[in-house]
């Protein structure tokens, strides 16, 4: 579509005017569109989305204010703690903290973060195991998701992907617990069985 004023370039922008309850639509090209800018006093047209984006903001920000109003209440039973006090400190009291705030807390999670589950990569120290299960997990979910929408090919791949990953981790785990001590014996039994 090109430009309505000057009819060279292509139309980049529909600026609507209403006047007196006429309403005026146009499709402009950005040079066009700046000298109708000059025009209208009081806008500036180039900070739009930073306008939109504080009226968001500011409805968000009373948003969390009234929920956090509403947990300022809430008392640990083991350390004495309020969430008030947390939110000026930033640290809980105890481990018992976590299930006494659990509500807003997952809340503050979300937003900050996205999500309330740790969706990440795993520290090289922790047994692998735990990634599997996470996997497990998030496979679990898709699977529900997958039959609730009636995808039964993909919920059938899906079952027969946590199957698989469910016996890697039975095998993981078995690994594990076979004692060092037995490693050590069968490795020398071995060794002494090759010198025969």
């Amino acid at each position: 579509m090109m430009c309505e004023d000057c009819g060279i370039r292509p139309a980049k922008f529909h600026l609507m005017t209403i006047i007196n309850g006429d309403r005026v639509e146009r499709n402009l090209c950005p040079t066009c569109m700046a000298k109708h800018q000059k025009q209208i006093p009081g806008i500036d047209f180039s900070n739009l989305a930073g306008i939109l984006n504080s009226i968001l903001e500011n409805r968000s920000s009373r948003e969390n204010e009234r929920e956090d109003a509403e947990y300022e209440g809430l008392v640990c039973e083991q350390c004495g703690m309020t969430y008030a006090e947390f939110q000026k400190c930033g640290m809980l009291g105890c481990a018992n903290c976590y299930q006494a705030f659990k509500t807003p807390l997952n809340a503050l999670l979300q937003r900050v973060h996205g999500n309330t589950q740790h969706a990440g990569r795993v520290p090289g120290g922790v047994h692998s195991g735990t990634s599997i299960r996470m996997n497990i997990d998030r496979l679990k979910e898709k699977l529900q998701q997958a039959v609730a929408d009636e995808e039964y090919e993909q919920a059938a791949k899906l079952r027969d992907t946590i199957r698989a990953l469910s016996i890697q981790l039975e095998r993981k785990e078995s690994d594990i617990k076979v004692k060092p001590r037995d490693r050590l014996e069968s490795n020398e039994e071995e060794g002494a069985n090759d010198n025969v």
